[in-house]
C-alpha cells in the first residue's frame, strides 16, 4: 500500500469527524548548559504573542492555550546569553516540550548581546560543529528520514554513494566516525552494517525521538576518543510525563509505531518498533534483492531524586537480503550474497548534579553485533554453491564516566575513564578455488579452442556471446580453509581537560587523552587545543589543534590472527582555523581552512607481478596521506517562515603510495575536490487565512488532501541541490587467460568518475486536529533523473558496466499523532 493511498484513507476517515482546537501547551526545562542545573526565573517568550512564563525553582515551564502552529520561541535571563529555538509546533491533543541550555555569559556594558540568537553554542567546541534539533530534522529534505545523510550538507562532509548514508570527513575514510547516544557510543547505527564502516542504507534511530544532535566535523574534544575524522552525539528526549500518547507512521524506513507515557510521577516511557515495507512490494514486481528489517529503540527515564536521574536505552535491528543475479559495487566482489544481521545495544546512564558547580555521568553498555555472509555461485544446474561463509560476531561491554565542574565562572575542570571488553568470535570457511587457462574459438569443429593474445582477444572475442571458452588446465589452486577464530580486545582511556574564560572575550580549552590497547599491547597520548577569540560581538576566531588516535578495526585484528598483534593505533594530526560571522541573530556564515595529516594507516603490503599487477599480503602500519581544504557555510535559521544553507569546500585529499621509496601521492577514494551544497525551505501557514478555515470543513477538503499540492494547515517545500566533483577511480586490468581482473599497478586512482549533481525537492503537509495532527511528506530525489556513477561493476567476460547512484526516487511518509 503506497503512502498517497495512506494518507487518503486517514484524511477521508479523520477530518469529517474532528474539529480544530484553539490551543494547547508548550511546557519544558531551562538548564545551565556547562553545569547542568535547572535555571529558576528564566523568561520563555513566544515570539509574535504575547504568551510567556517563567521557569518555577525546578527549572521548568508551562505557557497554555497556546493556538496550534508553529512558532519561534526566546529565553532570556540576567548572566545568561539569550537563546531562541525556531519551528516549534505547538500541537493539538498534546503537550510539546521544550528543552533548552543557556550559555553562562560574563559580557558587560557594551558587549552585552540583548537579542536572541538562533545558533546553540556547542560546549568545548571551537570549530567545525553543527548543532540541530528535531524540527530542523524533520524539515530537511532528507533528514525526514536519515540524519546521517543529512549531515552531508556540511562542507567537507561527503558520502560513497546514495545507496549508503556513510559520511566521509575531510578526506578520510568509512569507519572512521563515532556515533553516541545519551552518553552510549552505538557501533552501527544501521540497518545492513559493514565491518570497519558506520554506514548503510538505512539508519536505524527513530527520528521523532532525537532531541538535539551536535555533529563534530573534526577538532572534536578530548572526552571522544578511537575516532579519527568525527563524532555524532544525539540526544534521545524523554517519554512524556503527562499523558500516553501514540504515534503511526509510514515512510521510507518502514511502517510502524511509537509509544509514550508516564509510568510513574517521576518516570516515563519511549519506545517504538518498524518494519521495513520494501518486500511487499518488491515482491510483486519480480525482483530478487528483498530488504527485509524490523527496528526496535526505547528509553525509560526514572528520577531517583531532584538532583539524580537514570536513563536505560535500547537500539536494536534485525536485517535479511538476498541478492542474486544483480550487478552492484555493494556484493562485496561477489556473484550472489546472503546477508542476515543483527546489532543491539542495551545501556544504563546515571547522571547526578552533585554540586551547584558540576555533575557526574556514567553509563555502562552492551553491544552485539552478528553477521552471517553466504557469498555464492549458482550453477548451471540450479544449485547454491557457496564459496564463502562467514559469521561473526562483535561485542562490546564500554563502561564510561564523566566528571564536570566549574570551579569559577571563567574556569572549569572536566575528566573521565573508558573500559571496553569486547569477546570477538569469527567462523568462517572458504572453498577451494582454481585458477585456470582458458583457450578461445568461434566454432571448435574447425579450430579448437587455444590460448590467444591479447591483440586476438580484444579484436574477436570482447563482447562476443557467442564465443566458446574452454578451461584448458589449472595453474593453481586456492586451498580451502575451514577456521574458528576467537579473541578478546580489552582497551581503555582516561581525559582531562580545562577550560579557561582568560578574558571576556577569549576562551581556551586544553585538554589530554590516554589510551591503552592490552591485545595490542601500545598506548598513546592526544593533545587537544581549542581557541576563540570574540572580535566584535558578533564575529569571533576560532582556532583548533589536535592529534587523534584510533585502533585497527576488530575484523581486520581477526583476519591478521597473531601478526595482528604487530599493528599499532593509526592517528592524523589535525589544524584548523576559522571565522565566524552573526550578521543577523537567525544568519551565521563561517570560513574555514584546515589541514590533516595521517600516520601509520594499517594497509596490506603491496607487490607487483611480471604482469604489472598488484598482489596483496598481512595489513602493516605503512600507510600515510594528508588533506588540506578550505570551508564556506552559510546558515540562515528558520524565520520569517524560510529557512536555507549554503556550503562550498575546496580539498585536496591524498595518500602516500608505499612502493616507492621517493614521496608519491596519489588522489585517495573520497578526493571529491570541489562539493557544493544548497538547501532551502519556505513555510506557508495556511491555517491563517479565513478561506482555508472555510475550505478545510468542505468534504472536497476530505477527498484531495492527500494531493501534495493540496493546502494543509501548515505546507512547506524544501529543496536540496548538491554537487561534487567526480571521485578517482583506479582502471583494472583484465587477464583473458585467466578470466580475471586485476589493478594496475601503474599508479592507483588515475582516472575520475563523471561529477556527481542531484536535485531534491520535498513537500511537507501538517493538519491539526481536536484529536489528533498528520504530518505528511514527499520526497522526491534526482528530480531531473541524472545518471551519477557509482562505480564500475567488471564482469566475468572481460566487459566491465556502470552501476548508477538513485535515479529519480520518489517516497513518502505519513505521521498519524493521537
Amino acid at each position: 500500500m503506497n503512502k498517497s493511498i495512506l494518507t487518503l484513507i486517514f484524511l477521508t476517515l479523520c477530518t469529517p469527524l474532528l474539529q480544530a482546537s484553539p490551543g494547547e501547551t508548550i511546557e519544558g526545562m531551562i538548564i545551565d548548559r556547562d553545569t547542568q542545573h535547572p535555571l529558576p526565573g528564566a523568561n520563555v517568550i513566544i515570539e509574535g504573542t504575547h504568551l510567556g512564563a517563567a521557569t518555577n525553582v525546578d527549572g521548568r515551564f508551562t505557557i497554555q492555550n497556546v493556538p496550534a502552529g508553529s512558532y519561534s520561541v526566546k529565553v532570556h535571563m540576567i548572566g545568561y546569553k539569550s537563546q531562541a529555538r525556531a519551528n516549534i509546533h505547538a500541537l493539538l491533543n498534546r503537550a510539546t516540550t521544550l528543552n533548552m541550555a543557556l550559555e553562562p555569559t560574563t559580557l558587560s556594558g557594551s558587549d552585552v548581546i540583548v537579542t536572541a540568537g538562533y545558533f546553540e553554542s556547542v560546549k568545548d567546541a571551537a570549530t567545525s560543529v553543527r548543532s540541530v534539533d528535531f524540527e530542523e530534522i524533520r524539515s530537511d529534505p532528507v533528514g525526514a528520514y536519515d540524519i546521517l545523510s543529512m549531515m552531508q550538507s556540511l562542507p567537507s562532509v561527503v558520502s560513497g554513494a546514495d545507496q549508503t548514508n556513510e559520511i566521509i570527513v575531510r578526506g578520510g575514510s568509512p569507519g572512521e566516525n563515532l556515533f553516541v547516544m545519551d552518553h552510549l557510543d552505538i557501533p552501527y547505527p544501521v540497518h545492513y552494517p559493514e565491518q570497519g564502516a558506520g554506514g548503510g542504507p538505512v539508519t536505524m534511530v527513530n527520528t521523532d525521538f532525537i532531541e538535539k544532535i551536535d555533529f563534530f566535523a573534526g577538532s572534536f574534544p578530548a572526552r571522544y576518543g578511537d575516532k579519527l575524522s568525527s563524532v555524532m552525539d544525539v540526544s534521545v528526549r524523554e517519554g512524556s510525563r503527562e499523558s500516553r500518547e501514540t504515534k503511526v507512521s509510514f515512510d521510507m524506513a518502514g511502517f510502524g509505531a511509537s509509544f509514550e507515557g508516564p509510568i510513574t510521577p517521576n518516570s516515563s516511557y519511549l519506545f517504538s518498533i518498524k518494519r521495513s515495507f520494501l518486500d511487499f512490494i518488491i515482491q510483486q514486481s519480480g525482483l530478487m534483492a528483498i530488504p527485509k528489517y524490523w527496528t526496535f529503540q526505547g528509553k525509560v527515564a526514572y528520577d531517583l531524586s531532584p538532583k539524580e536521574k537514570i536513563y536505560l536505552n535500547y537500539l536494536g535491528g534485525i536485517d535479511a537480503i538476498d541478492i542474486v543475479g544483480e550487478d552492484s559495487p555493494q556484493q562485496r566482489n561477489a556473484e550472489n550474497v546472503g546477508y542476515k544481521s543483527q546489532q543491539h545495544t542495551l545501556g544504563i546512564t546515571y547522571k547526578n548534579l552533585f554540586s551547584k558547580q558540576g555533575y557526574v555521568l556514567a553509563s555502562l553498555a552492551q553491544n552485539f553485533v552478528e553477521m552471517d555472509i553466504d557469498a555464492f555461485r549458482v550453477t548451471d544446474e540450479g544449485e547454491h554453491d557457496s564459496f564463502y561463509r562467514g559469521l561473526s560476531i562483535e561485542k562490546e561491554l564500554i563502561f564510561k564516566a564523566d566528571m564536570v565542574y566549574k570551579f569559577t565562572p571563567s574556569f572549569e575542570f572536566s575528566a573521565g575513564v573508558k573500559t571496553i571488553r569486547a569477546p570477538n568470535t569469527w567462523d568462517y570457511a572458504w572453498h577451494s578455488d582454481e585458477l585456470k587457462l582458458y583457450g578461445y574459438s568461434h566454432d571448435t569443429t574447425l579450430v579448437p579452442a587455444l590460448p590467444i593474445s591479447v591483440d586476438e582477444f580484444y579484436a574477436h572475442y570482447l563482447g562476443d556471446t557467442t564465443a566458446i571458452v574452454v578451461p584448458l588446465r589449472t595453474l593453481d589452486t586456492i586451498e580451502s580453509a575451514d577456521s574458528s577464530i576467537a579473541h578478546t580486545y580489552n582497551s581503555g582511556g582516561i581525559h582531562a581537560q580545562i577550560r579557561w574564560k582568560a578574558t571576556q572575550l577569549t576562551e581556551l580549552t586544553l585538554g589530554g587523552r590516554a589510551e591503552y590497547n592490552a591485545y595490542l599491547e601500545r598506548s598513546n597520548f592526544s593533545p587537544r587545543i581549542n581557541l576563540s577569540q570574540q572580535l566584535f560581538h558578533n564575529v569571533k576566531t576560532n582556532l583548533a589543534l589536535g592529534r587523534y588516535f584510533q585502533a585497527p578495526f576488530y575484523a581486520l585484528l581477526m583476519a591478521e590472527g597473531d601478526i595482528g598483534r604487530e599493528l599499532d593505533f593509526y592517528y592524523a594530526d589535525q589544524v584548523a582555523l576559522g571565522v565566524e560571522y552573526l550578521p543577523r541573530e537567525d544568519v551565521r556564515i563561517t570560513l574555514e581552512v584546515f589541514n590533516k595529516s595521517f600516520h601509520d594507516m594499517p594497509r596490506q603490503e603491496v607487490f607487483s607481478d611480471t604482469a604489472n599487477r598488484d598482489s596483496l599480503s598481512h595489513y602493516a602500519n605503512i600507510g600515510a596521506g594528508r588533506s588540506r581544504g578550505l570551508e564556506f557555510f552559510v546558515q540562515k535559521k528558520f524565520s520569517h517562515n524560510w529557512y536555507g544553507s549554503f556550503s562550498y569546500s575546496h580539498s585536496v585529499s591524498e595518500g602516500l603510495d608505499p612502493r616507492y621509496e621517493e614521496e608519491t601521492y596519489y588522489p585517495w577514494d573520497y578526493d571529491y575536490r570541489d562539493v557544493v551544497s544548497l538547501v532551502g525551505g519556505y513555510k506557508i501557514r495556511y491555517m491563517d487565512y479565513d478561506w482555508y478555515q472555510n475550505y478545510k470543513e468542505t468534504l472536497f477538503a476530505s477527498f484531495t488532501s492527500w494531493l501534495p499540492i493540496a493546502p494543509s494547515d501548515e505546507y512547506e517545500i524544501s529543496f536540496r541541490f548538491r554537487y561534487s566533483g567526480g571521485k578517482p577511480f583506479t582502471p583494472k586490468i583484465y587477464d583473458h587467460n585467466v578470466r580475471r581482473w586485476y589493478v594496475n599497478t601503474d599508479a592507483y586512482n588515475t582516472e575520475r568518475m563523471e561529477e556527481y549533481i542531484r536535485f531534491d525537492i520535498m513537500l511537507l503537509q501538517r493538519f491539526y486536529y481536536e484529536k489528533m495532527n498528520l504530518v505528511a511528506f514527499w520526497d522526491i530525489m534526482n528530480v531531473f533523473n541524472r545518471d551519477n556513477p557509482w562505480d564500475y561493476v567488471y564482469n566475468e567476460d572481460g566487459t566491465k558496466d556502470i552501476a548508477l547512484q538513485f535515479k529519480t526516487f520518489p517516497i513518502g511518509g505519513v505521521t498519524l499523532e493521537f
